[in-house]
């Protein structure tokens, strides 16, 4: 059982450089901790950009059953964030089908190599940094559909996580915006 906590919106946009999104957020985000993010978020449907991410996901290469995997069985995230040693870990919650579940490690300020979140043979490369007021991905990999894909997380409540998404590959540049609540009990 789980319960989601109330939440209240205002009108904010996407992320810089993609075309503007309206999406909606609490407040400016506040300066967030590094491990301020950890928990089990809830994807919350409703106030999230489904259609923007469906696109975003043909976008990135995703086929048949990792695309209906993600589109329709990703729950949420889960988020283990640590300074010692600096990590964080995002698992995609699935509701069935567990061995579709992709789990992905970052360490602050490197340069981490990782199976390709496509399904595609080959790897992915990815860095986290911290951008003050949430942390930020940068994941690129090759051949076959070359990508870079940054993804920023921002807690802009104490129960509600922003994950702003901007997508590049084959010269077009897609944005979306997942809203998620932290998940309890």
């Amino acid at each position: 059982m789980h319960v989601k906590l109330t939440q209240t919106y205002s009108h904010t946009a996407c992320l810089v450089g993609c075309r503007q999104v309206r999406s909606r957020h609490l407040r400016r985000p506040l300066q967030v901790s590094r491990s301020a993010l950890s928990g089990k978020w809830e994807k919350d449907k409703e106030n999230s950009d489904l259609v923007a991410y469906e696109n975003m996901l043909t976008l990135l290469g995703l086929r048949g059953i990792k695309k209906t995997a993600a589109v329709k069985l990703i729950n949420g995230l889960e988020i283990d964030q640590a300074s010692s040693p600096p990590h964080f870990t995002v698992r995609y919650v699935v509701s069935r089908m567990q061995f579709l579940q992709t789990v992905e490690h970052f360490a602050f300020d490197q340069q981490i190599e990782m199976p390709r979140r496509d399904g595609q043979d080959g790897t992915q490369t990815a860095t986290l940094t911290d951008v003050g007021d949430g942390l930020q991905t940068v994941i690129t990999w090759g051949e076959p559909n070359p990508v870079t894909l940054i993804e920023n997380y921002t807690e802009v409540q104490q129960d509600t996580l922003i994950t702003e998404a901007k997508a590049q590959a084959g010269g077009q540049t897609l944005c979306c915006k997942q809203v998620s609540t932290i998940w309890c009990c």
